[in-house]
Order: C-alpha cells, then sequence, then structure tokens
C-alpha cells in the first residue's frame, strides 16, 4: 500500500471515511470537483478494513430524517451509472419503501455502505485516489503552510506531506465533558455514580440493558438522563421499552433549555397546539419550525408524549422533566436532588471529535476552540486554536466538531449549536470544505498547481438516474 518510501506528498488527505467523510466525496464526485481535488493526489485514511459508515449501523434506533433525505444524498445525474448496481440492493428498497418515515440507522448504514464501496473503487479506479485502509492516523503536525500526517498500519509508521487536511475520525463522549457542563451550571453528579454515555447505551439491545441496569433496578435506584435532543429521547424509549418488565418504573430528564419539536410548518405547529415564537423559533428560509434544534419522527412522538402525559411512550415508565436554565420555579432545585440521588447519570449532551495528537513543528500541542455543540470553526470547518489563530487547511465538519449555522442555508434565530447530519455531510458542509480545499491548493508551496473553478453539474441534464423519483427536493 505504502510502496518503498517512507514519505509520502500530496495534496490533500481525506482522515475518516465514514458519514461526513464519505458526504465530501460523494459531493466531489457529483459537483464536477473531483477531478481538480485529486490532481495533486487525494489520499483516503481510514482505521476500518471496509470504510463506508463508521459506527452508524451500530446504532439501535431510528433516524430523525425520513429516508428519501438519504436517497437524496444518491440522486444525482453524475453519480447515475456509479450507483447502478444499487437498483438490486435490497437496503435501498428497504430506504424506499420508508421514503416519508424515519428508517433504522442500520438499514442507512448498511445503504451507505453499499454506496460508499462503489464511489471508492470509482474514484480510485478512474482519478488515482489512494485509499489506506486498516490505517490509523496517529499525529497531524502543523508546519509553515503544510501539514504532515503519520499514520500506523500493522506497526509500520509513515509520514504524509499535505496542503489540506480534512479530519472526521468520529465522535466521543467524555464523562468529563459532562461533569464540568454540569459543574457550571451549579450542578453535580455524586462520586458513586456511574456517568454512562448514550453512545454506549443506544448501541445496546434488550438483554444487554437489562443486564447493565439490573443492579440499579434490584433496588429501585434512581436514573437520570441529561440531555434534551435526539439521543436523550431515544435512549428514554430504549430504556423504557428494555426496562419497564424488569423494574423501571421513572426516569429524570434534566435539561438546560426548553424541549423543541420539529414542525414542517407554522401552521402544522399550531395546528399541533404547539407554542412557539414565530421570530426565533422559524427558519426564515424553510419556513419549518425549529428546524435545527427540534425533535423529529419517532424522537418527536416520544417528546409529545412526554411533555403532555409526562410518560415514555405508550409505555407505563414515567419521566420527570427538569428545566435547569430559566425553567418554571423549583426545577433547578429538583434536578439538582435529583442527581444528588442518582445511581445511573446518562449523558445525552453532545460529541467531542476523537482526534490524533495535533502539534506544531515544535513539538507544542495544537489545542482547538470549542463552542456549543463542537468546535470553534468557519463556514468550511477551519478551527481556530486556543491563540485564536485559524488553522488554515485542517477542516473538521464531522460528529464532535460540526459547522455553524450559515444565514444564507437558514436556521432558526434560537438555535445556538453546531450542524450535523448526514444530507448536511453530502450537501452543504462538504461543499464549502471542497471549496476552501480547492482554493488551498491553488497557491503553489509544494508544486505549482494551476486549478480551475468547480464544475456546477446541471441536475436537469440527460436521463435522470432510477434513484431520482419519490422527492427531488428532500433536505434535512
Amino acid at each position: 500500500m505504502y510502496g518503498d518510501h517512507l514519505e509520502t506528498v500530496c495534496g490533500c488527505v481525506v482522515g475518516g471515511a465514514g458519514p461526513a467523510g464519505m458526504g465530501l466525496l460523494f459531493n466531489a464526485l457529483k459537483s464536477g470537483a473531483m477531478p481538480e481535488l485529486a490532481k495533486e493526489g487525494l489520499i483516503i485514511v481510514d482505521a476500518s478494513p471496509s470504510p463506508g459508515t463508521g459506527r452508524l449501523g451500530d446504532y439501535r434506533i431510528t433516524a430523525n430524517s425520513v429516508g428519501d433525505v438519504f436517497l437524496d444524498c444518491l440522486r444525482d445525474p453524475a453519480l447515475r451509472d456509479v450507483f447502478e448496481p444499487l437498483e438490486h440492493s435490497p437496503a435501498y428498497w428497504r430506504i424506499r419503501r420508508q421514503a416519508q418515515s424515519a428508517p433504522q440507522l442500520s438499514d442507512v448504514a448498511e445503504l451507505l455502505a453499499e454506496a460508499s464501496t462503489l464511489v471508492l473503487n470509482f474514484i480510485v479506479e478512474h482519478y488515482g485516489v489512494k485509499l489506506w485502509t486498516s490505517t490509523t492516523i496517529t499525529e497531524v503536525v502543523h508546519e509553515d503552510d503544510e501539514y504532515q500526517v503519520w499514520v500506523e498500519s500493522e506497526g509500520r509508521s509513515r509520514r504524509i506531506r499535505c496542503r489540506a487536511v480534512v479530519l472526521n475520525l468520529g465522535g466521543r463522549q467524555d464523562p468529563r465533558h459532562l461533569l464540568n457542563s454540569l459543574a457550571d451550571q451549579g450542578l453535580a453528579v455524586p462520586p458513586s455514580a456511574t456517568v454512562q454515555s448514550a453512545d454506549e447505551l443506544l448501541r445496546m439491545n434488550g438483554v444487554q440493558l437489562r443486564n447493565f441496569f439490573a443492579p440499579t433496578l434490584a433496588h429501585h435506584g434512581r436514573v437520570s438522563v441529561v440531555g434534551g435532543s435526539h439521543s436523550a429521547f431515544s435512549v428514554l424509549e430504549n430504556l423504557a421499552d428494555a426496562l419497564e418488565f424488569a423494574g423501571l418504573r421513572e426516569v429524570t430528564l434534566v435539561h438546560r433549555s426548553p424541549i423543541r419539536l420539529f414542525y414542517e410548518t407554522a401552521e402544522a405547529a399550531t395546528e399541533a397546539g404547539y407554542a412557539f415564537d414565530p421570530l426565533k423559533d422559524v427558519c426564515p428560509v424553510s419556513g419549518r419550525v425549529n428546524r435545527s434544534g427540534g425533535l423529529r419522527y419517532r424522537a418527536l412522538d416520544v417528546g409529545r408524549e412526554a411533555l403532555s402525559r409526562g410518560h415514555i411512550g405508550k409505555t407505563g415508565v414515567r419521566v420527570h422533566l427538569l428545566q435547569t436554565q430559566n425553567g418554571p420555579e423549583g426545577q433547578f432545585e429538583s434536578a439538582r436532588q435529583a442527581l444528588a440521588e442518582s445511581e445511573v447519570v446518562v449523558q445525552c449532551t453532545g460529541y467531542q471529535p476523537l482526534l490524533p495528537t495535533l502539534t506544531y513543528a515544535g513539538g507544542a500541542a495544537v489545542s482547538l476552540m470549542e463552542v456549543k455543540g463542537g468546535l470553534d470553526s468557519d463556514p468550511s470547518g477551519c478551527p481556530l486554536d486556543s491563540n485564536g489563530q485559524r488553522l488554515y487547511g485542517l477542516h473538521l465538519f464531522g460528529l464532535g466538531a460540526g459547522l455553524g449555522v450559515d444565514p444564507r442555508l437558514g436556521s432558526e434565530a434560537s438555535f445556538d449549536g453546531r450542524i450535523y447530519g448526514v444530507w448536511q455531510f453530502h450537501n452543504d458542509a462538504s461543499g464549502a470544505v471542497i471549496d476552501a480545499v480547492l482554493a488551498r491548493l491553488q497557491q503553489p508551496v509544494i508544486q505549482p498547481v494551476s486549478l480551475s473553478r468547480r464544475l456546477v453539474v446541471n441536475r436537469e441534464e440527460q436521463r435522470q438516474p432510477f434513484l431520482w423519483p419519490v422527492l427531488a427536493n428532500a433536505q434535512s
């Protein structure tokens, strides 16, 4: 794979071929940017022997988008021939049958894995892209106007020198992040409590959940979930379904801000009796209520039941919702007491990016600045270091990093987090990264490079792919 060289030079390294990294490659191919992106050498590095979806298929939950949103990532005239084999894919037809409902993430992962394999094989064959599988990125060194990406495979280390690095290696939930966040609010978790990540629990089946919670349920110990987003309500549902008949009677949900629900239109929200601020909660571009921060689909159903009935779904398990910031009187103190009495606290407060060692050429560590929900980065995912310096040429936009709201693309004014999602990875988020990378590669530092602007493929051209029907304008 590496040949006999200890060092390789290329234009760009894509680290991680999960949903975000593959989204960039899909977008580069369908937008016409792939020839220029690969011109000075493009190396894809992934730790898995079978890159394509990361750990998406491990989660035992539904997606927070309808099936057609994922199909929309595949339908494009430029990808028609590449994806023709998907016409015979059972995963494709399962998603197709759920075009207007939220599919299981396992089905989404299977479809994206098949599509990713087709894309990777195609760009390797037609554009000379290098794919290094079973390879771990151990360190990224920022030196002058380039990056040194150190990788390891089968116990051997190699160095890649490049102008740009797109780094999306997945996310993690660090318990210290939760504890620090609670401390900032004047809240604490007792040392005796177990802090468990939603990421782990959402990958457990019913038997595994019952085994994990058996000691707590045996003496009716308290369970608290911290968070108010899609993962928090997915955890509530999974716990209630698995543990109701094992003795679970109540779960406490501690959340900082109000629980927000998603509606396609303001009219739909009004008809449902949902109170919202027409100025702060409605996206001015799409007209959707809580477009970025609202619960969707199955999580929406669970959230509505919790808000209206105080129960988790149709189960008999009660949920006690406690808002800690500007909530009803007494809820902050109730949350403080609930956490103090909890034996298990489930962390549903977002992710932090999985990162290799980041250093400057002199050996000093690079620390990336964080904001609510991810990293403090510009619209192309270029982060700031702890000194407030932009690390041009480094781009992160996947799980744990995210992108800030772009007013041109729309969001509700009340949303102050970071944007994630498969559709975003395949479209707006990766598009900005592609533009930034190509602009950087135009600057002759390692080698003079002359690049043309990205081609914009006319979506109306020629015959439509078999994936086209259903909704031609679906977006998340």
